[in-house]
């Protein structure tokens, strides 16, 4: 408890100074509603209340006592419930400035906050700012709201993946209606509609006449499961009130904590950009949760449409509780698609999953261009590797020295990726299928990896799958993640003639690996083609034209690509990717791949630059343009 009580003290000392603003307006006091068990962060909540559980290292109790303090106030008053004990060890009876008040909220377990903040109701004589003890929020939160000289609610605008209370507010940003969460059926529109963030300044004359009153009478009808926002919502609906504030604080950053999603979620949010830059390098993905602008992972932005993807919603229920089709009739729906023989396909839950296999059990040895994908090295030992660099200075691939090399070195499998990750530059499919017919004596398998083809200028015309019966050697590898843009169904395939090599896969894949939102996905794309083949023609377009703009940028040597995505050279003295990605994630939310971990002369001075949107693109072209390749 002294440890805990001198964290306490060191915090006081570099609190920011009030700004004033809560006593200016005559709010000195907040309700902190912190009684509830909060089952849904277990097991960290078993024996911690939940306005204790930590956000990077601080609990959230501590951050709200914070920023109150920042903001002026003299007074919190906490309801406790679960482990309340917890609480008042913790907190004590003042800290930060603070008198600490409490409340116990005996019937915590089996009511709701409703409950909770009645029993709080000797403490709404005067005007308040009430809040929930599991919102992380900044400072500036409670600037925003403690402006507004009546009783307002903090809000921001709402998406599908939040869920509770909305509201909706008039052009003078008058609440005219709540929606609780058990109120938005299916007919439920979220235009229009905020978020409420569980942050009220409720004036001590609203309260009194209005509020207090439908609380209490709520409680003694024995309404103690529902929320406080009932009796707002009530308010509102009768034109009791009708001068309830909603305050967008959308530009600050605001988070309320349920689960270990949430959880997760918030301790991103609330690390600086530096440490949130860290944080992402081992998320292999899912980045559309935290709020940065993608340009490192490449695929297809403008491919399913909208159409095809609403499709999915009303089977949705079946596919996600039902078992999918067998490798059989999965295999027979993704042929409709290739228009290749069926029993020349294996299909696999992503391209990686075919690579895994690859190098568990079938390479003895590989001989493979480098810099290219990573993964088909990470899956094999260095005896297994006979690494072929590609031209320092241009990076392309000598394919007649790329096939002594496979020769010579006795490998029995040598790998293409065409085009090429990350140089975005391909090989023609002549020089491939001379280089298949030159090793098959040899008993040396090519692999072809074809996963950007469609974005190339030569377009699905390059593809050597049309040849497989003529090249028993020959293997098609592919994920269609990025083309189709469809990464979190994970689908991809292996095609050859080779009954050998097709029985080895099959015999390793289980025969439910395709999921069933893949297998609805296969379905229905063929009804897409036309939409599919001009995705690809916008994303060919907006790469040209991302290509173009960044060789205007200065310290940047572009390579014409033909992908979906822009290799650079990096030509300012003592500038290096991993420097340039940190500052464009740093200073503008934009995440880029720089090529340090690539297999390359000086990786160090390379990126790899997705292409997205035209704005999107317009606007890392300007990051850019401000970062340190200028200045050096």
């Amino acid at each position: 408890m002294t440890e805990l009580a001198d964290a306490r003290d060191a915090t006081v000392g570099v609190l920011p100074k009030p700004n004033g603003s809560a006593r200016s307006l005559g709010v000195r006091r907040a309700v902190i509603l912190a009684a509830g068990m909060g089952t849904r962060l277990s097991p960290l909540t078993l024996e911690t209340p939940k306005c204790l559980t930590e956000i990077n290292g601080q609990p959230i109790l501590f951050r709200a006592l914070r920023a109150l303090a920042s903001q002026g106030f003299s007074e919190a008053v906490i309801v406790v419930g679960h482990h309340a004990h917890n609480v008042r060890e913790r907190v004590g009876s003042s800290c930060l400035g603070l008198d600490i008040s409490y409340v116990d909220a005996p019937e915590y377990l089996t009511t709701n906050n409703i409950r909770s903040l009645w029993d709080a109701r000797d403490y709404c004589d005067e005007d308040i700012l009430l809040l929930e003890g599991d919102i992380v929020f900044d400072e500036l939160v409670l600037a925003e709201i403690l402006e507004q000289s009546g009783s307002a609610a903090a809000v921001v605008p709402h998406h599908r993946e939040l869920s509770g209370t909305i509201v909706r507010r008039d052009q003078s940003n008058r609440i005219t209606e709540f929606v609780l969460a058990v109120d938005q059926d299916e007919d439920f529109t979220i235009e229009g509609a905020y978020k409420t963030a569980n942050i009220y300044l409720l004036r001590a004359e609203m309260m009194q006449s209005h509020f207090l009153p439908r609380l209490s009478l709520s409680v003694q009808s024995g309404q103690v499961d529902d929320y406080y926002e009932t009796v707002l919502r009530d308010l509102v609906a009768d034109k009791s009130l009708t001068d309830l504030i909603a305050v967008d604080v959308s530009a600050h950053r605001l988070s309320e904590v349920d689960d270990h999603h949430d959880l997760a979620l918030t301790q991103f949010q609330f690390l600086d950009r530096d440490a949130q830059f860290d944080w992402i390098q081992h998320l292999h993905g899912s980045y559309w949760r935290y709020g940065f602008v993608d340009h490192s992972y490449l695929y297809n932005l403008y491919f399913p449409t909208d159409e095809m993807l609403a499709g999915f919603r009303d089977d949705l229920s079946q596919i996600v509780t039902h078992y999918p089709v067998g490798q059989q009739e999965i295999t027979r729906l993704l042929s409709t698609w290739t228009g290749t023989d069926p029993d020349h396909l294996v299909v696999a839950n992503g391209g990686a999953e075919l690579i895994k296999i690859l190098g568990e059990s079938f390479v003895e040895r590989m001989t493979i261009p480098v810099p290219t994908f990573n993964e088909y090295e990470n899956v094999l030992t260095p005896e297994q590797l006979n690494r072929f660099p590609l031209d320092p200075e241009t990076f392309e691939l000598d394919m007649d020295a790329f096939g002594d090399s496979a020769i010579q070195s006795q490998s029995n499998v040598a790998l293409i990726v065409t085009p090429n990750n990350p140089t975005s530059l391909s090989v023609s499919r002549s020089d491939l299928l001379e280089l298949a017919r030159r090793l098959e004596p040899h008993n040396c398998t090519l692999i072809v990896d074809e996963s950007f083809i469609e974005f190339s200028r030569v377009g699905p015309a390059a593809s050597v799958e049309s040849e497989i019966a003529a090249h028993p050697n020959l293997v098609v590898l592919k994920s269609m993640s990025k083309v189709l843009g469809v990464a979190g169904i994970r689908l991809g395939y292996l095609l050859t003639s080779n009954t050998e090599v097709l029985d080895h896969f099959r015999k390793k894949l289980p025969i439910w690996n395709i999921n069933g939102l893949a297998e609805a996905f296969l379905r229905s794309v063929g009804s897409y083609r036309d939409d599919f083949v001009h995705s690809c023609n916008l994303v060919r377009q907006s790469c040209q034209d991302l290509y173009q703009q960044l060789r205007m940028i200065e310290g940047l040597e572009p390579f014409e690509p033909d992908a979906n995505f822009v290799f650079c050279k990096i030509t300012t003295p003592g500038v290096t990717g991993a420097q340039l990605a940190r500052e464009l994630y740093v200073d503008h939310g934009i995440l880029i791949k720089d090529c340090t971990y690539k297999t390359m002369p000086k990786g160090g001075a390379y990126l790899r630059i997705a292409s997205r949107t035209s704005p999107d693109n317009q606007r890392l072209v300007e990051a850019l343009a401000q970062t340190r390749l200028a200045t050096g």
